[in-house]
């Protein structure tokens, strides 16, 4: 399976509020470059919500470091592994995965079911 595949167009309205309440959370000084993030590219699985993020369409994918980690809930309860990648400048990746392994991530998980991993290990 490639990385990546292109996919070069705006933030959709659902990206923007996920975006936007992790990094109210999180990272407070990314919050205002959401709306100058377009997307480039997205997972080369071509099913999960995961895409990759530049400054311009044209931009090339930069490799980011693990800034944000959360867990959430799908619709069937399953449990979401969300990530956001990033350098000092700004976000580069939003990667849905599968907790368990086994479930096909194909939605983004309902935003009041997000937990920081931070918050999961102190419980």
């Amino acid at each position: 399976m490639k990385y990546s595949i292109p996919d070069k167009r705006e933030l959709t309205k659902s990206e923007i509020e996920f975006l936007t309440y992790l990094f109210e959370k999180e990272k407070a000084e990314w919050t205002n470059l959401i709306g100058n993030l377009k997307v480039i590219a997205r997972c080369g699985c071509g099913n999960c919500p995961t895409i990759i993020f530049g400054k311009t369409l044209e931009s090339e994918i930069q490799k980011g470091n693990l800034i944000i980690d959360y867990v959430g809930k799908g619709k069937s309860g399953e449990l979401i592994g969300i990530s956001v990648f990033g350098t000092n400048q700004m976000p580069t990746e939003l990667e849905f995965y599968s907790i368990d392994g086994e479930s096909e991530i194909i939605e983004m998980p309902k935003i009041e079911t997000l937990k920081s991993i931070k918050e999961n290990l102190t419980e």
